[in-house]
């Protein structure tokens, strides 16, 4: 009797619908990171090489790995409809940014944003993912 309970469990289980089956398995969303968003006006990030930027009211930082960081001084990134433009030099090289609103999955960790970026630091083109932050320009 009881191995006939569980014969018929483990046949009951594996009738369950493919929906009931793909709904609990479905992979949660990697985490953005939502403390860097509401201290910061704009931010961006890519991979190979791994680089990120962030602007604030005060600065522009740009990293990349095994790099020294860059730091340009601040304006409003310009807005000519569904791209956000930024350029700046400092004493050692210039950058230039677009921030084009349209979707970007990062190639790594599968998290969705809402705009792609495009930097030119140097000679080096980048492409990457990024968002505003919560403060305003």
């Amino acid at each position: 009797m009881k191995r006939s309970i569980i014969l018929l469990t483990l046949f009951l289980a594996a009738c369950q619908s493919a929906d009931a089956i793909k709904q609990k398995t479905v992979a949660p969303q990697p985490e953005r990171n939502m403390q860097m968003a509401n201290v910061v006006i704009w931010w961006a990030h890519g991979n190979e090489p791994f680089w990120k930027f962030t602007a604030d009211f005060s600065k522009l930082r740009f990293e990349s790995l095994g790099e020294e960081a860059e730091y340009f001084a601040y304006t409003p990134f310009g807005n000519d409809g569904a791209a956000r433009t930024f350029a700046a030099k400092n004493e050692r090289t210039a950058i230039q940014i677009r921030m084009l609103q349209q979707s970007c999955t990062d190639n790594m960790s599968g998290a969705q944003y809402p705009w792609t970026a495009e930097v030119t630091i140097g000679n080096r083109k980048l492409q990457g993912c990024g968002e505003r932050g919560r403060l305003a320009e």
